[in-house]
C-alpha cells in the first residue's frame, strides 16, 4: 500500500471514529448485560454495505464490542473507500454538512415532540412521526440546513432501546437520495 494510500485511509479511520464517538446515539453502559446486536445497510459510497455491530455486557461492569463489515461490488467498487469514507463523504465531499448540530436532538430526544418544528444551529428540524425501525421505537424527523435549502436529512431516534448508531439517517439532495444508513436488525437480551 503507497503512503499516499495509507495516510488517507488513516484519515477515514480516524473521521470514522470521531463520527461515531459524535453521532454516537448511546453510551457503551446503556446496553443491559447479554449480547445486543445490530445491523444497518449502507448506500451511497461505493457499493451497498452492511455493518454488523454487537455489544454484549460482560460480569463486573465490562463490555466486548464486535464490528464487521460486508460489502459486495465489483473490483473498481471495492477499490473505493466504502465505509470508512461515509463520515468524510457527508462531512467534505458529498453536502458539506456538519452533523454535529444533531447532538443536541440526540441528547434532548425524550421531550422531542411529534409535529413540533425545533430550531438548532444551522437549521430546523421536523419531528413527523413516531415509528418503529427494525422494531425499535423511534422518533423520526427531517432537519433542514439553513444554508442547504435543497438538503433534507431524515432522522429515526430511538425512543427505548439502546442503539448506538442512528436507527435512520438519510440525507437526500434536490429530491435524490446521496447517502443512506438504516437499521433493518435489532436483537437485545
Amino acid at each position: 500500500m503507497g503512503m499516499e494510500k495509507l495516510r488517507a485511509f488513516s484519515l477515514c479511520l480516524l473521521v470514522l471514529g470521531l463520527g461515531t464517538v459524535a453521532l454516537g446515539q448511546a453510551e457503551i453502559t446503556d446496553f443491559p448485560g447479554g449480547l445486543t446486536e445490530m445491523v444497518w445497510n449502507l448506500r451511497g459510497v461505493g457499493p451497498a454495505q452492511e455493518l454488523r455491530l454487537q455489544v454484549e455486557g460482560l460480569a463486573d461492569g465490562k463490555y466486548r464490542v464486535t464490528m464487521s463489515l460486508s460489502l459486495e461490488g465489483t473490483g473498481t467498487e471495492l477499490s473505493a473507500l466504502g465505509f470508512f469514507g461515509a463520515p468524510l463523504w457527508i462531512q467534505a465531499a458529498g453536502t458539506q454538512l456538519d452533523l454535529s448540530t444533531l447532538n443536541v436532538l440526540i441528547r434532548r430526544r425524550e421531550v422531542l415532540n411529534v409535529g413540533e418544528s425545533y430550531a438548532l444551529p444551522g437549521g430546523e428540524f421536523f419531528v413527523r412521526e413516531k415509528k418503529e425501525i427494525a422494531g425499535v421505537p423511534c422518533l423520526v424527523g427531517e432537519f433542514r440546513p439553513a444554508e442547504k435549502t435543497e438538503t433534507v436529512i431524515e432522522l429515526g431516534l430511538s425512543l427505548a432501546d439502546p442503539v448506538y448508531l442512528f436507527p435512520l439517517l438519510r440525507v437526500q439532495e434536490r429530491g435524490r437520495v446521496t447517502f443512506e444508513i438504516v437499521l433493518v436488525e435489532y436483537h437485545r437480551p
